[in-house]
């Protein structure tokens, strides 16, 4: 994150510690502390949509193997348009810059979405379509290390159109976030998805539509696919995760290990 000209002020401060009590103090697991977090977050920088998955061997200049796990704000078609603009191509150029930075300091990194490209090149992009087709567009992009290969990452956006992310908002998100690193280590599947890379991008984008519960017919809907090829898909992620129902695929990854570990 660059360090912001202006100290937070007096009340920004009181705020950052009251959201971070409270989130400690929730009596929920894993998943409700993390939607405590970035609800409250999302209120404090005025943004109206959130997502927390992981990134598995981001790599400078290659398609980013994504899985999401939780999300806030979206509808249904939301949802759906997020993972289609995540899968588009333009989405490694412009996050480029970010991956590079991760590898090189292996430290918790916030960034605004206007940091990641130059604003000329995405305003005519297709990769800006993408995302305000899915209903957003200006965005921070949050993400921690949380072992070599594996970065819990954290994305908090507002609508299509709306001003953007300002320096301030910058400096909340990112001391937020960063002051929760035992959230970050908590909730993924048990090998933290270490295998997704080996996953075709159309393949990774099915699973994602999979783990949040959707069916094999809105799949092919979503992805202009047809519902033979979703089926085939769908039976190869199945053998590579060696799970034998969409409900087992959906447990592993928005359950962890099954509970919260301390």
């Amino acid at each position: 994150m660059k360090p912001s000209a202006q100290p937070l002020g007096h009340a920004e401060a009181r705020a950052i510690v009251a959201l971070l009590g409270e989130v400690c103090s929730h009596s929920g697991g894993h998943a409700q502390k993390k939607r405590h977090l970035l609800d409250g977050l999302c209120r404090l920088v005025d943004a109206q949509a959130w997502v927390w998955g992981l990134f598995v061997q981001l790599e400078p200049g290659t398609f980013p193997s994504y899985t999401l796990h939780l999300h806030g704000g979206f509808d249904d078609a939301g949802v759906a348009g997020f993972l289609r603009a995540q899968e588009h191509p333009e989405t490694a150029r412009f996050t480029e810059p970010f991956a590079r930075a991760l590898q090189e300091k292996r430290t918790h990194i916030t960034r605004m979405r206007q940091q990641l490209a130059p604003e000329e090149a995405y305003l005519g992009s297709e990769n800006r379509k993408a995302w305000q087709a899915a209903g957003i567009d200006p965005g921070i992009l949050s993400c921690r290390p949380i072992d070599p290969f594996t970065f819990s990452t954290v994305g908090i956006y507002r609508r299509a159109n709306a001003p953007l992310f300002s320096e301030r908002d910058l400096r909340l998100a990112h001391i937020i976030l960063s002051e929760v690193p035992w959230l970050h280590e908590l909730g993924w599947p048990d090998d933290r998805a270490a295998s997704i890379p080996e996953l075709s991008p159309r393949l990774c984008t099915v699973l994602n539509f999979l783990i949040h519960g959707r069916n094999r017919d809105e799949i092919a809907e979503n992805l202009s696919l047809s519902r033979h090829t979703v089926d085939t898909y769908s039976k190869e992620i199945y053998r590579h995760f060696g799970a034998h129902s969409q409900a087992e695929l959906m447990a592993r990854f928005q359950n962890g290990n099954g509970g919260d570990v301390a």
